[in-house]
């Protein structure tokens, strides 16, 4: 579109323009083109989900997670970036946006983080019935360390790693923002009632997928192998 020459490796993209080069289009079109991609997949990922919420299938749990890390990105970047002046940031600061509307685009990052977590409560309960015919008080702590403090710690560690040492400002700081997002999903979740799934089907053992660990590990090791060094298109 506007025939910028880029380049590539394992952590980011590169523009081979000089700085006077840049326009308002481009920078409007290329550096907010990401985050909103990113929600569009999130959205059809949540509907992916519903689609399939009275199945006992662990499928579910991929698609939740997609749309809390696809939501935390969005509206993670228009909290962080906008304070920090990155990722979607540059787009504010080259419209000349006010501060009284960069404030506003904050405010609008952080009341969707909040959005997130009490849209996502329910699908996170309900896909219980992945492992367990019902969730109590017994069964509770298990099940969301198991489902949720587990993933997100492993996530956000294999994150970091992968972009290690150029860890940019995105996984430096998008846990927080996940962390708050996860801890009022807990907070709200505990409060529910008892919840009873159908009992007459029975939800498989739980386990974990050794599929997805080796598939995380091979991923991880050709992406870092695999690029790199930068590889261009011009």
């Amino acid at each position: 579109m506007f025939h910028i020459p880029v380049g590539f490796d394992w952590d980011q993209v590169y523009f081979y323009i000089e700085g006077y080069q840049w326009t308002h289009d481009m920078v409007t079109t290329i550096f907010s083109a990401g985050p909103f991609m990113v929600l569009i997949f999130g959205v059809i990922s949540f509907g992916a989900f519903f689609s399939l919420r009275e199945e006992i299938t662990r499928i579910k749990i991929f698609f939740i997670w997609f749309t809390l890390l696809a939501f935390n990105f969005f509206f993670g970047n228009l909290l962080i970036g906008n304070i920090f002046t990155k990722g979607i940031g540059y787009v504010f600061q080259w419209a000349y946006f006010s501060d009284t509307a960069k404030v506003v685009i904050a405010m609008i990052g952080f009341f969707g983080l909040l959005m997130t977590a009490f849209l996502m409560k329910k699908p996170i309960l309900f896909s219980a019935n992945s492992y367990f015919t019902g969730i109590k008080e017994k069964n509770f702590p298990f099940f969301f360390t198991a489902q949720i403090i587990v993933p997100f710690i492993i996530g956000s560690i294999v994150s970091i790693l992968y972009f290690f040492p150029r860890i940019l400002f995105q996984e430096r700081y998008s846990w927080i923002s996940l962390a708050v997002v996860l801890f009022i999903v807990f907070m709200s979740i505990n409060d529910e009632e008892a919840v009873i799934f159908d009992p007459d089907e029975s939800p498989p053992p739980v386990s974990i997928s050794k599929v997805l660990v080796i598939t995380v590990i091979v991923v991880y090791v050709v992406l870092r192998i695999a690029f790199n060094s930068q590889h261009g298109f011009f």
